[in-house]
């Protein structure tokens, strides 16, 4: 074995192996394999683990973005939902099959002044609602409980936060969900964001994203 520092040697454990090139070093995990037909054994490398400094230890590498990051509006739905749930409860007594599916629009509209299917799959709400459909024709009735729906929850969301209502829209809106890799991340909140959620009770542990 080479003669490593004692700082590089604590990082190497069993199925691991440690490459110096100049004056830094490698860990790498590793298994042995017999060569066949004779007794000697190969080293297989199965990987990167990261490099290896005396003032921070084990540096693990940065994850490389494998796919396309995919962007999901979180913060003032989540909000809507959670402070409008008797609105949901109650258009889905009205509209027994598509309740869901109005209050949902009515949430868009209500956000963004439209409501779509797009929209809905770069949102918050189709992580709560994940076995929703859009219909592809949305009848008289729908559209009407839709306008409905909207102007409650505008009415209930302005008795609820007062006068914090339009900072509320302005900071919440910068809260995201992003899909890297396959994996959810919750975007960093900002101080003002925080001191709103703490004045109004919302938990964002409630949220369903983490799946």
């Amino acid at each position: 074995m080479a003669n490593y520092p004692d700082w590089v040697l604590s990082q190497k454990k069993k199925g691991t192996f440690v490459n110096k090139v100049g004056d830094k070093y490698y860990l790498y995990s590793a298994h042995s394999e017999r060569i066949k037909g004779t007794t000697k054994v190969k080293r297989i490398c199965d990987g990167y683990l990261g490099r290896i400094t005396e003032k921070d230890g084990l540096i693990p590498p940065k994850e490389k973005i494998k796919d396309i990051v995919v962007t999901y509006e979180f913060g003032f739905s989540f909000t809507a939902i959670s402070t409008t749930k008797k609105i949901h409860t109650g258009l889905r007594k009205t509209f027994v099959k598509y309740g869901d599916f109005i209050y949902v629009s009515s949430i868009l509209t209500y956000i963004y002044g439209l409501s779509n299917k797009e929209l809905f799959e770069l949102s918050y709400l189709c992580f709560h609602f994940p076995e929703l459909d859009f219909p592809d024709v949305i009848t008289d009735t729908q559209t009407a409980g839709v306008e409905r729906g909207t102007r409650m929850i505008a009415d209930t969301m302005k008795k609820h936060f007062g006068e914090d209502l339009s900072l509320l829209k302005v900071y919440f809106s910068s809260v995201n969900l992003i899909r890297i890799n396959g994996k959810l991340y919750c975007s960093s909140m900002s101080g003002t964001v925080k001191e709103f959620s703490a004045k109004y009770l919302l938990n964002w542990e409630d949220a369903v994203w983490q799946r």
